[in-house]
């Protein structure tokens, strides 16, 4: 099965690699060349046998800041100071340069999707990525474009050989726990400690927090990764046109007893599914993507509101939870809501869904956060200013509406263990990672990584992009997030849910049947990680979910 799914996930990334170049210019030029090593008193030393380096603020930059883009209105407020997180990083890797002790350059593994946000400038006046840090640190940046569903292959190839090519590896953040676990990844929590990124500051940390953070960098109680991209699954797009219509309101509301209106409940989202799907009118109610590998994506959310705080997916034993009333319930509800689809959707791809709603032919899809940024547009005149947005419902659970979304599967980023350079690379991921650098560089179309930080939200190029309607659930999908599964053995427990889900969808097993066989299989993967490990991992996981809950506004 791993086959198709490494052809699925390279559909994907190339279908928005593909979206994303019309955006995008040509390749920044070499400039390594163009730097002249600037001299100032203030970053004067000696490097041992060698002259002094010293660093000269650039110009361009406003009052108080040491670093950032320059050269295009608005430069300043992805600007820098000394006392900031990116200030930091940068104070520090230039402290290393005037020492001595910093390397010619470091070498990153990216998935293709990421070059552009690095090396083709953006907007018009600024420099590319790449060539700012290079000035402001006279480090080089060596990118390396892998596939990136053979990331976390070749990160491990790397270390166990003895290659030690790369000093930071790209990763999908869900196999956070398997590569930590490979020993590939250095943990980083005593630069952490020392450097203090802005990760949770409540101006430019990211959406969610400590538990973004917890969910996301974290494995076994130790910083291994960096989150570099939103990928939420759990997003709702209607088309405004059919929603607020007066006669399918009225028919609406006679059908059901309720007023046609943002869902709280899955049952109430199934009854929109349900009235809208008119498929002899060329109209498809709920259009979502069922296939291998991506379509489970959309089993989460079902499965995670089932129980407040969450259903989680092990209990504190490190026994499946799935094999239960809440694992049918939502596969049950999962292949039902197949019904409201197109007859091919357990084989439809993202060059399927996403065009369906963009054509009209469907009252809603369900989608990742960037349908918009792709397919909301002139050219798409039957959904172009007609659509809005709302992330996953749930479930009333105790007198609480309990709504959890997902992300999935986000690329990230890590440090390898086989670098000699791990300091110089934590800062470099520092600085990549605080607010305004990440917001300067999610702003660059010419990538597929999508927003994550309070501060991307604020940014005018980034709301342009995303639609200011989506901007207020993206933020809340973000908030009421809780992590696929991302412990030690996580290939193998997808997998196993994959296949069982498709089957259960298509009918070849009954939802009870499915999760039965998924639990078993689960039972063996955790005998193969070692049952100590895995409850230990599980133990450390679990208090790091989300326990935010919701006011229903529907009376039914």
């Amino acid at each position: 099965m791993q086959e198709s799914n490494e052809k699925n996930r390279i559909t994907r990334r190339e279908f928005l690699g593909k979206s994303a170049k019309i955006s995008a210019g040509i390749a920044a030029a070499s400039f390594a060349s163009k730097l002249i090593t600037k001299r100032s008193d203030r970053y004067a030393a000696l490097a041992a046998g060698t002259k002094a380096v010293k660093f000269e603020p650039k110009q361009g930059l406003a009052s108080g800041m040491i670093g950032g883009p320059t050269g295009f209105e608005g430069a300043e407020k992805y600007q820098y100071g000394a006392d900031e997180a990116p200030g930091r990083a940068m104070e520090a890797l230039r402290k290393m340069q005037v020492d001595g002790k910093a390397p010619k350059k470091l070498v990153l593994m990216v998935p293709p999707g990421e070059v552009g946000h690095w090396e083709n400038p953006h907007p018009p006046g600024a420099k590319p990525l790449k060539e700012i840090y290079f000035e402001e640190c006279g480090i080089e940046i060596e990118l390396v474009d892998t596939i990136d569903t053979e990331m976390g292959k070749k990160l491990v190839q790397d270390y166990q050989t003895g290659t030690n090519a790369y000093d930071i590896y790209g990763t999908w953040q869900n196999e956070l726990g398997d590569l930590a676990r490979s020993g590939a990844l250095f943990a980083c929590d005593d630069l952490v400690e020392k450097y203090k990124p802005d990760w949770t500051d409540a101006k430019t940390g990211y959406i969610g927090g400590a538990v973004t953070v917890g969910t996301m960098m974290k494995s076994g109680g130790h910083y291994y990764g960096f989150h570099v991209d939103g990928d939420y699954p759990c997003f709702y797009f209607y088309r405004k046109d059919l929603w607020e219509d007066d006669k399918e309101r009225r028919a609406f509301k006679a059908r059901y007893g309720w007023d046609l209106q943002v869902p709280d409940t899955w049952d109430q989202l199934r009854n929109i599914s349900e009235f809208f799907h008119r498929p002899d009118q060329g109209l498809l109610g709920c259009v979502g993507l069922r296939n291998q590998y991506w379509g489970f994506a959309y089993w989460y959310p079902r499965y995670l509101s089932m129980a407040y705080p969450n259903q989680y997916y092990f209990d504190e034993n490190g026994e499946p939870l799935i094999y239960t009333d809440a694992g049918i319930k939502a596969t049950e509800e999962y292949a039902d809501s197949m019904k409201f689809m197109h007859k091919d959707a357990i084989t439809w791809g993202w060059a399927e869904q996403y065009p369906s709603m963009a054509q009209g032919q469907c009252a809603m899809i369900e989608a990742f956060q960037n349908w918009p940024k792709f397919m909301d547009n002139p050219d798409n005149p039957a959904a172009y200013n007609k659509v809005a947005s709302f992330g996953s419902p749930g479930r009333m659970i105790g007198g609480k509406l309990v709504r959890r979304t997902v992300w999935w599967p986000a690329i990230g980023k890590a440090i390898a263990t086989g670098s000699k350079n791990h300091e110089a690379a934590y800062l470099t991921m520092q600085w990549l990672t605080s607010g305004k650098v990440f917001t300067f560089m999610v702003a660059n179309p010419a990538g597929y990584l999508d927003p994550c930080r309070l501060t991307d939200f604020e940014d005018p190029q980034v709301r342009a992009s995303y639609k200011e309607y989506n901007v207020k659930t993206y933020i809340d999908v973000i908030n009421h997030a809780a992590p696929c599964i991302n412990v030690p053995g996580v290939l193998e427990f997808q997998n196993a849910l994959d296949e069982n889900l498709i089957e259960a969808a298509v009918g070849k097993k009954s939802p009870r049947n499915a999760m039965k066989d998924t639990a078993e299989r689960w039972k063996k993967t955790i005998d193969k990680v070692g049952k100590d490990v895995f409850i230990q991992a599980v133990q450390e996981q679990n208090p790091a979910w989300p326990t935010i809950t919701d006011t229903p506004k529907i009376k039914t």
